[in-house]
Parts: C-alpha cells; sequence; structure tokens
C-alpha cells in the first residue's frame, strides 16, 4: 500500500485542487439519527468527489449518536471512493499504550488513512501512531479556534509553544508520515510554520470560521503538492449545492498554486 501522503499527492495532481471536505452531521441539520447522517453526507460524497482529494469526518460528530454512530461512520468510509484518502479528525493524545489502541482503532479497524492527534503528552505518545509508516498523521500545532494563544503561544525561552510543536514533530519524522495543523484563521503562523518545516499542512478554519483561503494557500504551499490542504466542512457540507460550493473552492484554490 503506498503512503498516505504520496495517494494524497496524487489526488492532488489528478484534481488540481487542495480541498478537504469535512464530513460532520448535526443532529439539529440533520434529523433522523445516525442512519439519516450517514446518508446525508454519502450524497454529499457523491456530489462532491470531483473536486475533493481528501474526506475528514470529525470522531465527535459520529460518537455523539452512541453505537449507531459508529455503524453510520463505517458506512460512510465505505462509500468514499478509493482514490480518494480519508483522514479521521479524532485529536488523540494520551499515555502509550492508550494511545496504540486508539491507532489500531483508527487505522486497523476502522481503514482510515490518516488521523490528527494532539502533542501535549509529548513524544511517546505520539510515536504510537507514527509506527504506521503508510498513514498520515497530522499534529496539532496552531488552532483555527479563538483560545488558541492561551497555550500554544506561551513564551519558551524566546519562542512560542506551537514552535516547540513543529520541532517535535520533525524529530519524529522517520518515516515521512508526519505533517502539522495550522488554522487557517492564523496566516502569520502559517507563514512562521512554513519558514521552519517543510512538513504538510492541514489548514481548517475556512469558511464558517472566517479563515482567509488566499492567503493560507500563499503562505503554507511549498510546491510539494500534500504540502497545503485546506478543510472545509460547514461552508460545504450545508450549502444549497455541495457540489458547487466544493467546485468554487477547488477553482478559488486552482490559480493559486497550478497555474
Amino acid at each position: 500500500m503506498s503512503s498516505y501522503f504520496d495517494r494524497l499527492r496524487a489526488a492532488v495532481r489528478a484534481k488540481n485542487s487542495l480541498l478537504c471536505v469535512g464530513l460532520d452531521p448535526e443532529p439539529a441539520r440533520i434529523p433522523g439519527g445516525a442512519a439519516q447522517a450517514a446518508a446525508f453526507c454519502i450524497e454529499v460524497i457523491a456530489r462532491t468527489a470531483e473536486f475533493t482529494v481528501c474526506y475528514k469526518p470529525n470522531a465527535a460528530f459520529w460518537e455523539q449518536y452512541g453505537p449507531d454512530g459508529w455503524q453510520a461512520l463505517a458506512e460512510v468510509r465505505a462509500s468514499i471512493p478509493s482514490e480518494i484518502p480519508v483522514l479521521f479528525d479524532s485529536k488523540r493524545g494520551d499515555v502509550g499504550n492508550t494511545m496504540a489502541a486508539y491507532a489500531r482503532g483508527a487505522f486497523e479497524s476502522m481503514g482510515m488513512d490518516a488521523a490528527t492527534v494532539q502533542p501535549y503528552m509529548g513524544s511517546d505518545s505520539i510515536a504510537e501512531y507514527a509506527k504506521y509508516p503508510d498513514r498520515g498523521i497530522y499534529v496539532l500545532c496552531r488552532t483555527s479556534n479563538p483560545g488558541a494563544a492561551d497555550l500554544q503561544h506561551l513564551d519558551l525561552g524566546g519562542r512560542p509553544l506551537y514552535e516547540r510543536v513543529v520541532d517535535l514533530a520533525e524529530g519524529l519524522n522517520q518515516h515521512a508520515n508526519l505533517g502539522l495543523v495550522v488554522g487557517a484563521t492564523a496566516p502569520a503562523e502559517i507563514e512562521a510554520v512554513r519558514a521552519m518545516s517543510a512538513l504538510p499542512l492541514l489548514i481548517p478554519g475556512v469558511g464558517a470560521q472566517g479563515g482567509d483561503l488566499e492567503e493560507s494557500v500563499r503562505a503554507a504551499w511549498n510546491g510539494d503538492e500534500a504540502s497545503c490542504l485546506i478543510a472545509v466542512s460547514r461552508a460545504v457540507l450545508y450549502a444549497p449545492d455541495p457540489g458547487i460550493a466544493a467546485r468554487t473552492y477547488r477553482d478559488q484554490m486552482r490559480p493559486l498554486v497550478f497555474p
């Protein structure tokens, strides 16, 4: 099996797109429980696959349905075309043996191609995911939420904590399977991270959170097709026509990196 990042690069080349679509069903907007959430997301996938290089189900939005949610997520996972990798946005972070169980669940049981992890518990925690050389691991670095600066900008010897996370990820990247999460709401920090590292970036926050797409792409893109994955969830998922929304985002990105 080829690596996640190689599969992502192939999808980017094939579609001239950097779009990652989040699959995050909200019961208030999709009545009918887990089964209807799955049906809704499967329809969105069918209408957006032409423009999408990765799908990103967030664990919380499926866990909220209980056992039915996990079954629904499995159905959604099975519906995604094989050439499009799937990123499990679960943001796990725990001691080593617990992380090993999380990793087995995500990669072996659920067949996910990549996942997000938290760096707070350090290198031995992240290493349990990094042991899977064919899967992608995105480490939270500088997130898109308003409270990101509470901890991520703490001064550590003249450098913010999020820059130390870059160092941590670089040191664990023996299999070339690690990337970083840096939010589109922080374009200056995207630029700072890119100046430090060539690791692939997952950039959430475009759309409902108000992140600037063009600034983010220009700051993150370094010529590597995997360098800049732009995640959009609500603005595609709940658009009147998700296919048109996905195509619009793809078309906005295309001239920035595929002249």
